[in-house]
């Protein structure tokens, strides 16, 4: 539990150790599998990070019943999980439909990151659909890096200082004239990705890309 939840607040604020669980054999390994498909049930989705870790077939079951009924962050990670457990992106949809239509930005940054696993047209499409129409930066970003990383460039959108000017333009959401003229940045934005995109990257080769955080130029 120690490895790989950590204390609360380096939980919150790094993340997990995800694959802390995958240097563990024979009974532990078997225990650990039964308190993470525990975790899942009670609706915890680090239990699905963890099983996915692991490649469990024996979670299965638990993960396809509760795809039907999960929501927001749950629900994407349940979806990478039996892709990746299964080798299918069956399940992207499931992660796409979280990115467009979650109502919580937190969700679909998720979204937008677990993203960077399928390289595929449809991902692009709704990616730069994100770039271009999601109300909130942060989404906005993680869009934008998704799709760089997926064409083999460096995910830092920052480097691209006139595209990360037109990604920040805030507006008053009282305002339509201001509403009107950031998405008309927004836009642009996304256009000039494209652009870049096109002149100097290339759509990895998937279906599933596994080494997600790990960039080679």
């Amino acid at each position: 539990m120690e490895n790989y939840y950590g204390d609360p607040y380096m939980m919150w604020h790094d993340g997990i150790d995800e694959t802390s669980v995958t240097l563990l054999k024979g009974e532990e390994l078997e225990k650990a599998e039964d308190m993470l498909i525990e975790t899942l049930e009670k609706g915890g989705h680090y239990g699905a990070i963890g099983l996915r870790e692991l490649r469990s077939t024996k979670a299965l079951p638990v993960l396809e019943a509760l795809l039907e009924t999960s929501t927001g962050t749950l629900a994407v990670e349940i979806a990478v999980a039996l892709c990746l457990i299964k080798n299918s992106v069956d399940y992207v949809p499931t992660i796409i439909i979280a990115l467009k239509e979650s109502g919580f930005w937190s969700v679909r940054i998720h979204a937008a990151r677990a993203l960077r696993r399928f390289p595929s047209e449809k991902v692009i499409t709704a990616l730069f659909e994100s770039v271009a129409k999601d109300p909130e930066y942060l989404v906005r970003n993680h869009a934008s890096e998704t799709i760089l990383f997926l064409y083999g460039l460096q995910p830092n959108i920052s480097m691209h200082q006139e595209i990360f000017e037109l990604m920040i333009v805030e507006f008053n959401p009282e305002d339509t004239s201001s509403v009107e003229n950031a998405f008309r940045h927004y836009q642009k934005c996304a256009d000039m990705i494209r652009e870049l995109i096109e002149r100097d990257g290339e759509l990895r080769k998937g279906p599933i890309i596994e080494d997600i955080w790990e960039w080679r130029d």
